[in-house]
């Protein structure tokens, strides 16, 4: 009883590290694709400052620069927030299986007559 017990705690332990390790990661690579700039002039999904374009756009009239560099930034910040939304998600979803193990784990040991 008490092997299956250990390997069984052992696989739950693995699962939880997994996800929130695999959450982190992708909350990272979306915060990196979203810091990456999406033209020369342009500003990022997560600092979408394009104030060169806009100068740009003062200089020489009717460039529209700056409008290309905000659906730019438009199109790349779907993306960018799908996997830091999806990254927090895994992150969630490792701290449940945690908290779920956890609750087993006291409800399997009360369920023997405490611990020895």
């Amino acid at each position: 009883m008490r092997d299956t017990t250990v390997r069984r705690n052992s696989a739950v332990w693995q699962v939880w590290l997994w996800l929130i390790g695999a959450g982190f990661a992708v909350l990272l690579a979306g915060i990196v694709f979203g810091l990456q700039q999406t033209g020369p002039l342009c500003g990022s999904p997560l600092l979408p400052d394009s104030r060169p374009a806009e100068t740009f756009d003062a200089l020489h009239r009717g460039a529209k620069s700056a409008a290309d560099c905000y659906r730019s930034i438009e199109v790349a910040a779907v993306p960018t927030w799908i996997l830091i939304a999806l990254g927090v998600v895994l992150v969630l979803a490792g701290v449940a299986v945690r908290i779920v193990a956890i609750s087993r784990t006291a409800a399997a040991i009360q369920k023997m007559g405490g611990p020895r």
